[in-house]
């Protein structure tokens, strides 16, 4: 962009009556003694570059490059501001969005990498960010957009060991206050289960802090009297019930814990015990395990719970069908 010289702009005020530099002064004072290279800011700034430009050549200082970027907007058309509160960042970290996928989002608004992956780390926004992706359309800030980032940066964190180490205890912490306030007594909750859980429930979370709500039985027993809990029951016939979760329980014959691997062919084994369809047994250990119609999958559960507590929990759902 081009300006038609000192001529174009009126004259500024500079320095206040009480000896305060005014912002166009003190911001040129500023970059010079940083060293700064390169200004981006917003585009309502754009009208004052020829008065900054000026007074860097007024005092004989190399001017940085300078770039506007397209303001930032919310979903109804307004502009995002401090002075009515948007946006703060404190309150986004407050809620549980990752550092990762802030940065990554923020990188996003008015700037595109250019190919089909928007799920960047900051080293490589590092290598990919150039100046000539800038758009000059203004940018909706989507919470809908950062969700979904932090989704993606959640889950690849759990597969790194160092932060999935860290958001273990974050979780622990969140699921031990949730237990807390449920029982009026204080919980404590292994991390290391908890990173279990969360990779187990990743494809359900946009936050750690929901993973007691998506899947609370991983913690408490299920309450097999819930309105979920029997229309999962009420998917096996009758006569099958009773027999599918005794063949399960006789079935339980290692108490040593096993990977889910392991555990694959568990469903079959209980079906052809009780002469009934696989998907019946499955149907009915989800009722004793969590519950719930739908969820990780049997061997993962099977593999998650101690051997003792999913002997117990059948043991459970073998008295509830009883009554």
């Amino acid at each position: 962009m081009h300006f038609c010289g000192p001529a174009g702009f009126d004259d500024a005020v500079l320095l206040k009556s009480d000896g305060l530099a005014t912002y166009h002064l003190a911001s040129v004072v500023d970059d010079h003694l940083m060293g700064i290279t390169h200004v981006l800011r917003g585009e309502e700034w754009l009208v004052s570059t020829p008065k900054h430009r000026a007074l860097f050549n007024a005092f004989g200082w190399q001017a940085p490059e300078y770039a506007h970027l397209p303001l930032l907007m919310n979903p109804d058309g307004s502009k995002l501001s401090k002075r009515n509160r948007d946006g703060p960042v404190q309150a986004y970290v407050d809620a549980g969005y990752l550092p990762q996928a802030l940065v990554n989002y923020a990188a996003l608004l008015g700037w595109h990498p250019g190919g089909e992956d928007e799920v960047l780390t900051l080293r490589e926004l590092e290598r990919s960010f150039s100046l000539t992706r800038l758009s000059r359309a203004k940018s909706v800030v989507s919470r809908d957009r950062l969700d979904w980032l932090n989704r993606q940066h959640l889950r690849r964190a759990l597969t790194d060991p160092d932060a999935a180490h860290a958001l273990s205890f974050q979780a622990a912490r969140e699921v031990a206050g949730r237990m807390s306030a449920a029982t009026n007594a204080e919980s404590k909750i292994d991390p290391d289960g908890v990173l279990h859980a969360l990779r187990m429930c990743a494809d359900r979370l946009t936050f750690t802090h929901e993973l007691f709500d998506a899947a609370p039985y991983l913690f408490v027993h299920p309450d097999l009297a819930s309105a979920a809990a029997t229309s999962t029951i009420a998917k096996v016939p009758p006569e099958l019930r009773l027999p599918l979760l005794q063949a399960a329980a006789a079935a339980l014959v290692d108490d040593k814990p096993a990977s889910a691997e392991a555990w694959t062919g568990f469903a079959k084994q209980v079906a052809h015990a009780a002469s009934a369809q696989p998907k019946h047994a499955m149907l009915a250990l989800r009722f004793a395990l969590t519950g719930q119609a739908s969820g990780p999958k049997i061997p993962e559960l099977l593999a998650f719970f101690p051997p003792a507590e999913t002997r117990q929990r059948i043991a459970r759902a073998i008295e509830s069908l009883s009554q």
